[in-house]
């Protein structure tokens, strides 16, 4: 165990999804890199840390390329330099859930980068091996850092609930047979119910009672908002936000502070990206050039709204704004045919009045002929929204092309299957498939249908 002579202090982090290339664009990549790296620098120069927790989804893809390895070891090479020990657990986005090969959290483990934490739960009872400074070999259980003991518990999905009385014991034992330290964490990554409205999943509170009794601070991820409870769990939630709905949650890390076994922390905003949200009501509007005149007018009027959200904790180090992501949203139905609908002109619009990095543009409009279809439809719109209540397109066309089917008696009971082919004949001509392939197919279909041979036409 390494000794300190003042009290030690940690700074808590996690999900920072480095690779994570939003919408397919580069400067989203980059924005992931860079909000850990400067978490990482205001933590090490700022709050002078003695080491860091990572709650997990250190990358976005399991599969890491070049460039996303080069920016996590970057931020933890800042880590290194300043001999501030950093420790980690394997998240969902990391790794495999049932292990295949050695993944990259490892790698970063064995080249002395991070330390990886995680339980051993292959026998009959929970066990976690203390790490070892000469030889980290792939991964370890638990580490002793200036009087505190950090353990790891691994993304473990829907077995985390049914795990943490057996890791609660394997930690009592543990600090029996090695002695009381100061203070105990467990690092894990997984969420606790009731803190995100509308999302399950979580673990309840009553399957937290068995770790409360032998953890000092429960140090979570996966989730990306920030919460607490209790003054012993804590969650920093991402460092980027991933949506709108999210750039709407304070995001950032902990800085924790021990002292004679108690524990007291400060929460700081991490510095990113803005999204901004735009709806728009479609109804009013009978032509597409009033449409578009009546839009461009309603995104000046969001102009200083958007103003207020591009503040802190969203510049750059140097004080300069970024340019935001922006939502936006048609909603309403359409008072002409939608092959007149110009959603790339509605894009443009947004561009250009407000800079934005990007414009992800959700289409929920319904035209009149939609509409009208879909009362006509067996079980109406409750057959073709989805759970968000938008209309389903691929629901919907199914649903068209049935109804068209099932007028035709010859078909029989196979209006299903004969949709199903419309569909596929569909997609394949807006792909620019040879048409003679096009027509083998339909050939293929009828004779797998109705059973008329192959030289029938």
């Amino acid at each position: 165990m390494s000794e300190s002579n003042h009290d030690p202090r940690f700074v808590h982090l996690s999900d920072a999804h480095i690779g994570h290339r939003q919408y397919g664009v580069k400067k989203r990549r980059d924005d992931m890199y860079m909000s850990f790296n400067t978490s990482v620098y205001e933590a090490v120069e700022e709050s002078e840390v003695d080491f860091a927790v990572f709650g997990g989804d250190l990358f976005h893809n399991k599969n890491v390329n070049a460039r996303a390895l080069s920016d996590a070891e970057e931020g933890l090479s800042r880590f290194e330099d300043a001999d501030v020990p950093v420790v980690a657990v394997r998240g969902n986005h990391d790794a495999n859930l049932y292990k295949e090969d050695l993944n990259w959290l490892e790698y970063l483990h064995s080249r002395g980068k991070l330390i990886l934490l995680e339980a051993d739960l292959s026998g009959e009872e929970a066990a976690f091996e203390k790490h070892d400074f000469d030889d980290p070999g792939t991964s370890s259980g638990y580490v002793d850092l200036d009087g505190v003991r950090v353990f790891g518990l691994q993304y473990l999905g829907q077995r985390t609930s049914d795990s943490l009385s057996d890791v609660a014991d394997a930690i009592e034992k543990v600090n029996e047979e090695e002695g009381e330290p100061e203070a105990t964490i467990l690092i894990g990554h997984f969420g606790v119910e009731g803190h995100i409205p509308g999302m399950g999943g979580g673990i309840s509170f009553n399957a937290l009672e068995p770790v409360e009794e032998v953890v000092d601070y429960l140090a979570l991820g996966h989730l990306h908002k920030k919460y607490s409870h209790g003054n012993w769990v804590f969650n920093p939630g991402s460092l980027e936000a991933h949506d709108t709905r999210q750039a709407q949650w304070e995001l950032g890390y902990f800085i924790v502070d021990v002292e004679d076994g108690e524990i007291s922390s400060e929460f700081h905003e991490s510095k990113r990206r803005p999204f901004f949200q735009i709806n728009f009501e479609v109804d009013a509007h009978d032509s597409p050039d009033e449409l578009e005149s009546a839009f461009a007018e309603e995104v000046e009027e969001h102009l200083s709204d958007l103003e207020k959200v591009q503040r802190k904790p969203h510049f750059q180090r140097s004080g300069e704004k970024r340019d935001p992501v922006i939502d936006l949203r048609l909603e309403g139905l359409l008072q002409f045919n939608r092959s007149r609908l110009d959603t790339d002109s509605l894009r443009e619009i947004v561009e250009e009045k407000t800079g934005a990095l990007y414009v992800n543009l959700n289409d929920a409009t319904e035209s009149k002929e939609t509409a009208s279809i879909i009362q006509e439809l067996d079980g109406g719109e409750d057959a073709v929204r989805n759970e968000q209540g938008q209309i389903d397109r691929g629901k919907l066309e199914s649903a068209v092309f049935q109804r068209l089917a099932g007028q035709d008696s010859q078909y029989g009971e196979k209006e299903e299957d004969v949709a199903d082919t419309l569909s596929v004949v569909k997609k394949s001509v807006l792909a620019d498939e040879n048409p003679e392939s096009v027509a083998e197919t339909i050939k293929k279909r009828r004779r797998d249908l109705f059973d008329q041979g192959g030289d029938q036409e």
